[in-house]
């Protein structure tokens, strides 16, 4: 009976037309409590609510009084007049509302207290028995060791350029293009390691004394130098033999002359080293990577000097120490050859070569020097310097150096590794 009495009064609350008048709903909070907003706007803007909602007032006091009886079920209907109700007190009074859903703190995180650790409820506590539950073996990815290792370079380059009168393929100062193509194809595997190395230089430059020609070839070789060896004790020292081809590919003429000084393998050079004993050394800077030094000499006690021209009137130069009716010259003899790659920094770098070959008679040495500036990754700067000492029979003597021969290049242009 008191519940009945209860929803009755709520009833008449809500509802003027029971017996309250719209004053006394405005003056009494709804739910007794502040009025929330929860962020949804009635569909119907109408200032009265629905009359299929209201209870029928021709309905007897009894009747109603037996339809909200706590035996039925009107849970769901009381339900709707009381939102109902809500909606028609905010639409007819929003200067009551003090506050809004979207005003109220979230629901905090929980914070889980961590308890510190008793080593001695550790070691006494009673362990689950635990199978584990047999796994699947698993495939490990094992990446594949590469053995050859592939590189080089390539430079094309505006350059100026001077040789020695007696430059042994000829030529004469100028300013020229000149390219450079470098490649490297380097095999290791245990305790052997087999080296290739391939360069093919090429310039071309115009030169106005030559009434013949509107440009001259300044540089060309191709050069094919291969070294393989077994590692004899520590990391250092290798039982080696190695191979070296040098040749030209094109006619380089004199000045104002049909007269050429070298053709396609005129000369063609061969020289093999047998057995000898190779020293290489390889460090990096701990505290800058860029910094590093490439060192490998190789000594050849027993090798083998063979050159062979091709073309009778490049023969007739003498110029390779080859006698008359003869088109090659074998020397038996011991040669050493040498290579330091410096890289001093990131953008600065020195390469280089040093090769000496003796039959004990005569000698010919050759020392290339090469200062490389990266401005950046598709430009540098080279300051080139090519020595030479050859004092075979024919080769011309100069005045000043004797036989000492010099090609020095400066060249700035494009340049590119990989």
């Amino acid at each position: 009976m008191k519940k009945n009495c209860i929803l009755l009064w709520f009833m008449f609350l809500i509802f003027p037309h029971y017996g309250f008048s719209q004053q006394q709903l405005i003056t009494n909070d709804i739910y007794l409590l502040p009025l929330v907003f929860d962020g949804k706007f009635p569909v119907d803007v109408s200032l009265t609510l629905p009359v299929n909602t209201i209870l029928n007032k021709q309905t007897s006091w009894e009747e109603r009084q037996e339809s909200l009886s706590m035996y039925n079920p009107t849970e769901e209907y009381i339900g709707n007049l009381r939102k109902q109700a809500y909606r028609n007190y905010i639409r007819n009074h929003p200067n009551r509302i003090k506050y809004s859903y979207s005003d109220f703190p979230k629901e905090a995180e929980k914070i889980e207290e961590i308890k510190p650790n008793n080593l001695f409820n550790i070691l006494f506590e009673a362990e689950p028995y635990f199978k584990k539950p047999a796994l699947e073996k698993t495939t490990r990815y094992v990446p594949k060791r590469k053995y050859w290792i592939l590189g080089g370079s390539s430079f094309l380059q505006f350059s100026q350029n001077k040789f020695s009168d007696n430059w042994y393929s000829g030529g004469v100062g100028n300013l020229n293009l000149v390219s450079v193509q470098k490649f490297t194809v380097n095999y290791q595997k245990g305790k052997l390691q087999w080296n290739n190395y391939i360069e093919w230089k090429l310039s071309f430059y115009t030169n106005p004394n030559d009434s013949l020609r509107n440009f001259r070839l300044g540089d060309d070789m191709v050069r094919t130098y291969s070294d393989m060896g077994l590692k004899a004790f520590n990391d250092k020292f290798f039982y080696s033999s190695n191979l070296e081809i040098k040749t030209k590919l094109m006619k380089s003429y004199k000045e104002n002359t049909m007269i050429y000084t070298s053709s396609f393998s005129s000369p063609l050079q061969i020289n093999m080293g047998i057995f000898g004993m190779k020293y290489q050394l390889n460090k990096t800077s701990k505290k800058d990577k860029y910094k590093k030094v490439d060192l490998s000499v190789d000594v050849s006690p027993l090798s083998l000097q063979y050159t062979w021209v091709s073309d009778d009137k490049v023969l007739e130069q003498n110029r390779y120490g080859i006698e008359k009716n003869e088109t090659y010259l074998l020397d038996l003899g011991s040669t050493m050859n040498a290579k330091l790659v410096w890289h001093i920094n990131r953008q600065v770098s020195f390469s280089s070569r040093f090769k000496y070959f003796s039959n004990y008679e005569k000698s010919i040495a050759e020392s290339e020097n090469e200062l490389n500036i990266s401005l950046n990754r598709f430009f540098s700067t080279r300051f080139y310097l090519y020595g030479r000492f050859d004092d075979t029979d024919g080769i011309k003597k100069d005045d000043k150096l004797g036989y000492i021969q010099l090609n020095e290049l400066f060249s700035f242009g494009f340049n590119y590794k990989w």
